[in-house]
């Protein structure tokens, strides 16, 4: 969807009269806007586009509570690009506080008041800042915010206004919030039928198959072809499994963002059992850990690291070469712990690389190479997410590919 340019500054500020019948129409075009079933992010961009005709601000944002992160979905101004996608975990931020609070935050000089901008060129620029919430029942669900590169620019009229806008976006994006998980409920629902019709048929035949086989002659067969068949009964037995674990994160998803328990874990335990599994499951290969001597214990379930862990190992063989290197690396990080899987594959897919943990997606050119439902990916971030984490794929120079997650470090009150 094409990102709507903000029109031209206001060229004088507009009387009380003015203000208050652009602040009616304004809200009528939202309300109007939410009821032609647009999506979300239309009806964001919509409201930062018509609010700029009535306030005068260098940029704007909307960001929406998602778990424990603000996430900004829509975005005007000359900072657009940098904002666009932006997540801010729960903390004490002005923006948490206006979230959590309620209460609208005007700053007129920032860098006088120790806010710094998220973003390089905004960080630099802004000057001045007012936010407020968006509000459902009680409950902060959102931010609207605009801000400009004048010290001082917004008055308590434009907060009032801002304010007016932030409420009046309440309803819509609740409604709107509510069809899309409308929708979505329904695509993971399509899943089970795909995936259960197409993905797990393959194994069931093979195993059935191969079990008639050996019934039927196991007493006369070749012995390296007896062991042939036990091997594929063994290796589709295993897929099935996986396709299994799988399918019941997938179930699990369709009520919205995952929540997993939070165990202390060791992360080096864990890297080795998925090492020592997957390299029994593709013995072509070959694998590598690098774990940092003080790898600090993470927050996490010890199944589903495994789970994530093996998703991505598994990826990595699919798309490399027999007899190339996969190495996993652990390191600490502020806050938490990094793992990293690296290969020497085909690489990725030209554009933005995050749509590699979308339901379903699969590149062309990946999808000749190797056979696969889609999921495994998309599993592996609700997985990370679920346990506070957050996932990313990067290519690698000259070739291969990194596929990594962040989880959180167990800190002091947690051992408490």
């Amino acid at each position: 969807m094409p990102v709507p340019q903000p029109p031209s500054q206001p060229a004088s500020a507009p009387s009380v009269d003015e203000r208050t019948l652009a602040t009616a129409a304004l809200v009528l075009e939202i309300t109007t806007a939410a009821a032609g079933e647009l999506d979300l992010d239309a009806i964001l961009h919509a409201a930062l586009d018509r609010l700029h005709a009535v306030v005068s601000f260098t940029g704007g944002s909307i960001a929406l509570v998602d778990g424990d992160d603000l996430v900004i979905r829509a975005a005007t101004g000359p900072f657009q690009e940098e904002a666009l996608g932006q997540r801010l975990a729960r903390g004490p931020s002005r923006s948490w506080m206006v979230v959590e609070t309620l209460g609208s935050a005007r700053v007129d000089h920032v860098e006088a008041a120790g806010l710094r901008m998220t973003g390089p060129e905004a960080s630099t620029a802004v000057r001045s800042w007012l936010a407020v919430p968006i509000e459902r029942r009680g409950i902060g669900i959102g931010l609207l915010e605009v801000d400009s590169t004048t010290p001082g620019a917004f008055s308590e009229a434009d907060q009032v206004l801002v304010a007016t806008v932030g409420r009046a976006l309440a309803g819509p994006v609740d409604l709107a919030a509510r069809y899309a998980a409308e929708q979505r409920a329904t695509q993971l629902r399509d899943a089970f039928t795909g995936v259960v019709s197409h993905e797990l048929r393959t194994p069931i035949t093979t195993i059935y198959g191969m079990s008639q086989v050996l019934r039927q002659r196991h007493q006369t067969m070749a012995p390296e072809t007896l062991r042939q068949a036990i091997v594929a009964i063994e290796d589709e037995a295993d897929r099935l499994r996986r396709l299994a674990e799988d399918l019941l994160v997938l179930s699990r998803a369709e009520g919205g963002r995952l929540s997993l328990a939070q165990d202390p874990l060791v992360l080096g335990h864990i890297i080795r059992r998925a090492l020592k599994d997957e390299s029994a499951r593709w013995p072509s290969h070959r694998f590598e850990s690098h774990i940092a001597p003080r790898l600090p214990m993470v927050l996490g379930e010890d199944l589903h690291v495994g789970q994530v862990l093996q998703n991505l190992l598994s990826n990595a063989a699919k798309y490399s070469l027999a007899g190339s290197l996969i190495e996993v690396t652990a390191h600490d990080e502020p806050d938490g712990a990094t793992i990293r899987v690296l290969d020497e594959g085909s690489g990725l897919p030209p554009g933005d690389p995050t749509r590699l943990f979308d339901l379903f997606y699969r590149d062309p050119g990946a999808a000749r190479q190797a056979t696969g439902a889609g999921i495994g990916l998309f599993v592996c971030r609700q997985l990370v997410e679920g346990m506070g984490g957050r996932v990313w794929a990067r290519p690698r120079e000259p070739r291969g590919a990194e596929f990594g997650f962040w989880l959180p470090a167990l800190r002091e009150e947690d051992r408490d």
